[in-house]
């Protein structure tokens, strides 16, 4: 239990390092996953709503009741707090949570089991799935209540469809059970799904605006691709930088699918409610193949990956590791034979929320932060 301003002050320090170690190593993403510790049988601190962890202070983490989740301030604390503060009040062994949008982990939680079997290191592990629902819901609370209250000897739970939590008496015991389940998430795809594919980006031709004009980081860029990227600044005002991401995944899906339905909820609010790959090059109606949407933010190239789209660099990035994640999660689904997929109506509702309140809360806090480096 803490006690006194100064350690919580500390607390506070140490959830905002640990919360950019997970995001260094690639366990966070962008705003989603949180970081929690519990201050004593009443409250808990919880990383702050829609805040990039680049830019996370000790001042932004939150104060939360645990009972009624009430908190002081202006800052909102995790749209998840009540999911911390079930756990906190189901296991009151638990000190420490850590909530990710871990690759493997979420990958399985597409498959629609409700407990996955696999191993690390030769030891058999089993990892329960919590049932879908939409995030900051009652119901994804008591989902979430159902499957800790019933392994209450296991630290580490998929959300279905979301991502993973982690508990442990510290942080250390959170990150390990994270590094631990990231692990036999990837042996279960490897050896059930038949999907030995590594995440990552990996750059085709890139370009960005500059007064008004494409700047390609690539010289001779073909000309066939030269003409996507006209096309795609051309009809996406909001755009300034493309990425084109051609990692296994990627280009697996660019040659073997024609439609993506969002299996994760990240690809739903950053990407788009429904990802189209072309067929053939000329496209049914003779026209340009190229799919591109507003409020889809990848534009599919048959047979040679995608060109993810963003406002900034980091946007567009942000897109591209998303889609991948996404894309090794489509091909596990076809491989296994088995998948649960999100509806139009829930990627709908979460698009629609995240554009409208999470990446506004990301673009104030990034202001607020350079007008305070100005004085």
């Amino acid at each position: 239990m803490l006690h006194g301003n100064e350690e919580i002050l500390e607390a506070k320090k140490h959830i905002v390092e640990v919360a950019k170690e997970l995001y260094e190593i690639g366990l966070l993403v962008r705003t989603w996953g949180n970081v929690s510790q519990r201050i004593d049988e009443k409250s808990f601190l919880i990383t702050p709503s829609g805040i990039e962890y680049e830019d996370l202070t000790p001042d932004m983490v939150v104060a939360v009741n645990i009972d009624d989740l009430s908190y002081d301030g202006d800052i909102i604390p995790s749209n998840e707090k009540a999911v911390h503060a079930v756990c906190y009040r189901e296991r009151t062994d638990v000190d420490f949570i850590v909530h990710t949008h871990q690759v493997y982990a979420s990958c399985v939680g597409t498959l629609g089991m409700k407990k996955v079997f696999s191993y690390l290191d030769d030891v058999d592990v089993l990892i329960p799935v919590a049932a879908f629902a939409l995030p900051g819901t009652n119901q994804l609370v008591e989902n979430v209540r159902k499957c800790i209250k019933k392994y209450p000897d296991l630290n580490g739970f998929i959300m279905a469809n979301h991502g993973a939590l982690f508990l442990g008496k510290n942080s250390k015991e959170a990150i390990y059970e994270a590094e631990k389940m990231e692990v036999a998430c990837n042996n279960f795809l490897i050896d059930v799904c038949k999907t030995d594919i590594k995440h990552g980006v990996e750059f085709g031709f890139n370009s960005h605006l500059e007064d008004g004009k494409i700047v390609y980081d690539i010289p001779d860029t073909p000309v066939r691709v030269r003409h996507i990227h006209e096309s795609i600044y051309a009809k996406r005002k909001d755009i300034k930088y493309i990425i084109h991401n051609k990692s296994e995944a990627v280009m697996t899906v660019s040659r073997r699918a024609n439609h993506m339905r969002p299996l994760l909820y990240d690809f739903a609010q950053l990407i788009g409610i429904s990802v189209k790959v072309p067929s053939n090059e000329h496209g049914k109606d003779g026209l340009s193949y190229h799919n591109i949407k507003k409020n889809v933010n990848v534009v599919f190239s048959l047979y040679d990956g995608a060109y993810c789209l963003g406002a900034t660099y980091s946007d567009a990035m942000d897109v591209a590791d998303v889609l991948d994640k996404g894309c090794i999660a489509h091909v596990a689904v076809m491989r296994h034979g088995e998948g649960h997929y999100l509806s139009l109506w829930e990627c709908y509702k979460m698009n629609r929320f995240y554009r409208r309140s999470y990446s506004k809360l990301a673009a104030t806090a990034k202001k607020d932060k350079k007008e305070l480096l100005k004085k």
